[in-house]
């Protein structure tokens, strides 16, 4: 008998009140292990990693932007 947690699950939906896999965990289960550095698990984390520092670089820039555009200067 094999129990998973429900953080564990892949479960995507549009309702933010259900719960939901973060990506840095999937990044975690596809690493676990010993796998080979060509095998489609690593570079599948590879790629969730790359995807996910994009996004916050991403946000990051929108945000500074942002912050330049309606910062109040002082004398």
């Amino acid at each position: 008998m094999h129990a998973t947690t429900p953080a564990l699950t892949r479960k995507t939906t549009l309702n933010p009140l259900d719960t939901v896999t973060t990506v840095t965990v999937q990044i975690v289960t596809l690493l676990t292990g010993d796998q080979e550095f060509d095998s489609p698990k690593t570079l599948s984390a590879f790629g969730l990693g790359l995807t996910l520092f994009a996004v916050t670089l991403a946000l990051n820039i929108i945000a500074l932007r942002i912050v330049q555009k309606y910062r109040e200067q002082y004398d």
